[in-house]
């Protein structure tokens, strides 16, 4: 790949259009091209290597640095081992037909070199983005390449390319990745993590991952590979792209009857599920895709032939969020719900798409521990990925040595958590921290998150169950035991304990249609709570009973809920149970009071446009707050909700530098706990069990 003084190589990745296709430019893969030759036609003679890049730049910076280059020079094996900090591997994939074997030759390249970043915004157009290595025999040849991003599918290595005259097996799903990305008549350049990285080299790897980052970075652009072509892709495509122009201006959601009208497909047309199957793709639940299009200057998605610019889809995906299409999509569907960390898809790319720019606009990374949270449900193969995957994207990675040789994932999660508990509380606090927290790990202190468990509630949301909350955040008290490193020690008092609780609710929801034989959860939580007379404060047993059900809060997240929403439940819990009252202190609305037919609050008064969209609110805060959380009777008589783990004899802590209670367990009769989870006790979320002269809070061990 060197260059001569007659000759230059280069990678072009030469911009097209079509009258079909005028808006969007054209996609090439990073080759190997003569200056003087002419690719698809279009004549690049006149291109000259200034207008790719700044030449004398690139001499000032290797003039104060060394030569480099790979010092092992021993053909026999694949892997030329990697001498530099910044030095990387590309695939320069040889052209081929059909099922001729994969053929490839591995290059040694740099990525340190970045063009300077201009400062001054009036010149800020003038700034040159780094879209390339420099090859490790001299450092100033540039090398483009083409990132790929991918599923890696099954570990199982049955797929094979010959490279430097080794045989490399590889899985399956990047042989046929490869095959169909392989050109007829030249060479493409690729950086492919699985080829690029020798996969049994601890050592390699541990060096390589921290620099992924500028590798996809420096990539001249990337390829989000999504399968093989198949006849519905075509049509999910065109939809992507046509979703992009006729729904731009619809900012209300769309009835599927109206899908003609707005010159979209029919609500029973295949082509909606073509669209489905092509978002359900595996691809969006990876965890390695944050870093690779949050830094990627120019990603595009594959499947099969067919492409399609990031920032076509993902504006495409708003507007069917926006328009209320994609949660159509899933009710029609029927897929599980939480496809990635993020909520579902259209949630995965619009949280993409959101950190794309805010890094492209301001070069700002979060912390660590905000990345963890945000990915919880996304995958990879190694649990230690959950962290080092991360790194790439955040402020903190140099606070963390990548380590595959002598760390296991159990020691990794430990140390994450102690460094995130012990470093900036005013941006992490404890309450921040714990409510990360809803599992049971024993092979970890349970004030760990375990980031390969997906979370199984919602968080509940910020409460001042600490009372004064901003002014005792100074002064939170969290050490670790220096000796042991299991121990966390806090300050807390302890509120009351569990002497009761309900099933698990895991699919809690709510209707009007059938309300005595499919509101199954209300009718549970109802016959818990049923027998109870008098609540311990002022309010009502009712009162407390539906504010529990939606937390006190609004199906937004909001403080506090409106008196509306205690309307709704009164009728609905009336015509669940087929009693009324239903519960001791329940009240009836004006509306509910009104003779029939005079304008009376009735079931199906729910369908109509405003109590109906009360309804909805009441039924989205219920599930959000619901979903796999028991109800629970404390000592005292109060009520709330508690971690699906909760258990009779299990404490109620409201802790120092915490806006929620949490459940704590006693560990060995000695003080020690075991934290459970987060929970909501009515009557307590406001400072109440803090208040008084006498209160104080107390050391209080977490193991």
């Amino acid at each position: 790949m060197a260059t001569t003084n007659k000759q230059h190589d280069v990678y072009s990745a030469a911009y097209g259009g079509s009258e079909n296709d005028v808006n969007y430019p054209h996609f090439e893969f990073a080759q190997i091209k003569n200056l003087s030759a002419t690719p698809h036609g279009r004549s690049i003679s006149n291109f000259k290597p200034e207008e790719w890049l700044s030449m004398k730049e690139i001499r000032t910076w290797v003039s104060g640095k060394a030569k480099k280059a790979t010092k092992d020079n021993d053909h026999n094996k694949l892997y030329r081992d990697i001498v530099d900090p910044y030095e990387i591997r590309v695939l320069e994939i040889k052209p081929g037909c059909n099922n001729e074997k994969l053929r490839g030759s591995l290059h040694h390249c740099s990525v340190e070199f970045e063009y300077k970043a201009v400062t001054n915004q009036s010149e800020i157009h003038n700034t040159t983005k780094t879209t390339h290595a420099l090859s490790m025999e001299n450092l100033t040849t540039p090398i483009w390449y083409t990132a790929l991003s991918y599923t890696w599918g099954s570990s199982n290595m049955d797929g094979s390319i010959e490279c430097d005259g080794h045989e490399q097996s590889i899985t399956t799903s990047l042989e046929i990745a490869l095959r169909n990305m392989r050109k007829k008549d030249h060479s493409i350049v690729m950086w492919i993590d699985q080829i690029c990285i020798n996969q049994e080299d601890n050592k390699e790897k541990e060096m390589q991952i921290p620099l992924m980052g500028r590798i996809y970075k420096h990539a001249f652009n990337t390829v989000i590979w999504l399968g093989r072509w198949e006849s519905s892709s075509d049509s999910a495509v065109q939809l992507l792209k046509n979703i992009n122009v006729t729904l731009q201006f619809i900012q209300v959601n769309i009835d599927f009857k109206n899908f003609e009208r707005m010159q979209l497909p029919r609500s029973d047309s295949e082509t909606w599920h073509a669209l489905w199957r092509f978002l359900s793709h595996p691809w969006f639940t990876r965890l390695w895709i944050i870093q690779e299009v949050m830094l990627s200057s120019n990603p595009w998605i594959m499947c099969g032939d067919n492409l399609l610019m990031w920032d076509v889809f993902s504006s495409a995906v708003n507007h069917l969020s926006t328009c209320g299409i994609f949660q159509w999509l899933q009710a029609k569907f029927a897929i599980i719900e939480d496809l990635s960390d993020f909520g579902d898809t259209s949630q995965t790319v619009l949280e993409l798409t959101r950190q794309r720019e805010f890094y492209r606009m301001a070069s700002t990374r979060i912390h660590i521990f905000e990345n963890l949270v945000s990915t919880r449900g996304a995958q990879c193969f190694d649990p230690r990925d959950k962290i080092y995957g991360l790194l790439g994207v955040c402020r903190d990675a140099d606070r963390f040595d990548i380590r595959y040789t002598d760390f296991t994932e159990h020691q990794l999660y430990h140390e994450v958590a102690i460094r995130a508990l012990t470093g900036d509380l005013q941006t992490l606090t404890p309450s921040r921290f714990f409510k990360s927290i809803d599992h049971e790990s024993l092979d970890l202190p349970s004030w760990v998150p375990d980031w390969r468990k997906r979370r199984q509630t919602n968080e509940l949301g910020i409460y001042n169950t600490n009372g004064s909350f901003k002014i005792k955040l100074n002064r939170v008290y969290v050490t670790i035991n220096n000796e042991s490193r299991n121990e966390l020690r806090m300050r807390g008092i302890s509120f009351d304990s569990l002497i009761k609780t309900s099933v698990t609710i895991t699919h809690p929801d709510l209707t009007y249609l059938n309300p005595h034989a499919d509101n199954k959860s209300l009718l549970e939580l109802w016959t818990f709570v049923s027998k109870l007379e008098h609540y311990p404060n002022s309010h009502t047993v009712f009162y407390a009973f539906w504010q529990t059900l939606v937390g006190s809060k609004t199906d937004s997240g909001k403080l506090p809920c409106p008196d509306s929403f205690a309307e709704i439940i009164s009728l609905l819990l009336d015509a669940s149970t087929g009693q009324s009252p239903s519960l001791s202190g329940q009240t009836y609305s004006p509306r509910q009071q009104k003779p029939h037919g005079k304008g009376r609050l009735e079931l199906g008064s729910l369908a109509q446009r405003v109590p109906g969209q009360t309804f909805e609110e009441v039924r989205e805060a219920m599930k959000f707050v619901l979903k796999n959380r028991k109800l629970g009777i404390t000592g005292k008589g109060y009520f709330g909700l508690f971690p699906r783990y909760a258990e009779k004899g299990d404490m109620i802590y409201v802790m120092d530098g915490c806006d929620v209670p949490y459940l704590l367990r006693e560990a060995d009769g000695e003080g020690r706990f075991r934290l459970v989870g987060e929970c909501y006790v009515f009557g307590i979320m406001d400072g109440e069990a803090v208040k008084g002269e006498k209160v104080a809070f107390e050391e209080t061990i977490l193991i």
